[in-house]
């Protein structure tokens, strides 16, 4: 944040993440007020709001680390955040429409609050491209000043701004994916409940224990990374095929599509 472009980017971001959340919010406390809706939706606001936050923290740490593949991964997620902004639209007005009839006020009410959000975030996701590129210039610059000419010593340290880059997106894919199992599909009473609950702990234990064996170079660490890696991934085929289970399909009928999209994310980590 020593540059104008560092510091514009982390306001921008800061100012879309306030405007954004201030229009959920409102979109929020209506659902809460009204009777006979579906308790989906007021997850997916959640959800998406704290994405806006976790933004906020991914942009200043790419910023701080001065990491070119994070600001690229920023861009990207921000672009999925317009993304949904889009679709919770059709989301918001199917649950609407369902619950209270195709002529409802609430909708007439949400409606230029729905359209708000995608227009902002389009709108600042211009802002980001063109930060996002000085930036990526700027760091590329700094970097180089660093760590000096070498391709193969240039070409680790790219992995190695992949790999943190990927763990901390995992994290919030995985976190996310279990907040919305476990408040939309799962009861107390699910044997997958008790599950769930152990997985949140373990998981975030194995990210953290993946940067510590990184700089820190271990092997046994990062053994223990892979097998910690390979139970999860176990995991995460284990609850998409759950998902499919003609027996257990009854569960997701609302939730499944927005499940397997964060469950392949977080697998596939």
């Amino acid at each position: 944040w020593k540059t104008l472009n560092s510091f514009y980017l982390i306001l921008i971001t800061i100012f879309e993440a306030v405007v954004v959340i201030s229009l959920e919010a409102v979109v929020f406390a209506k659902f809460k007020m009204t009777d006979g809706l579906s308790k989906g939706i007021p997850v997916y606001l959640i959800i998406f709001i704290l994405s806006l936050l976790f933004q906020v923290g991914l942009v200043w740490d790419a910023v701080r680390q001065k990491n070119t593949i994070q600001i690229i991964a920023f861009l990207l997620f921000n672009l999925c955040c317009f993304s949904y902004g889009i679709f919770q639209f059709k989301q918001i007005a199917n649950a609407l429409e369902a619950a209270l009839g195709r002529d409802n006020s609430l909708m007439d009410g949400l409606q230029n609050i729905m359209v708000a959000t995608p227009v902002i975030i389009g709108v600042c996701q211009l802002i980001y491209v063109y930060l996002g590129t000085r930036l990526y210039l700027e760091f590329g610059w700094r970097i180089y000043k660093k760590i000096g000419a070498d391709p193969d010593i240039r070409n680790m340290y790219r992995w190695y701004q992949i790999f943190l880059t990927i763990l901390k997106l995992d994290l919030f894919f995985f976190l996310g994916f279990s907040i919305q199992f476990l408040a939309l599909v799962l009861k107390r009473g699910d044997a997958e409940f008790a599950l769930t609950i152990v997985a949140l702990p373990f998981t975030v234990v194995i990210l953290v224990l993946a940067v510590y064996a990184v700089h820190h170079e271990s092997k046994y660490l990062f053994l223990s990374f892979f097998i910690g890696l390979g139970a999860g991934v176990s995991y995460f085929i284990f609850k998409i095929c759950r998902m499919y289970d003609a027996n257990e399909a009854y569960k997701y009928e609302y939730v499944r599509y927005v499940l397997t999209f964060f469950g392949n994310y977080g697998g596939k980590q």
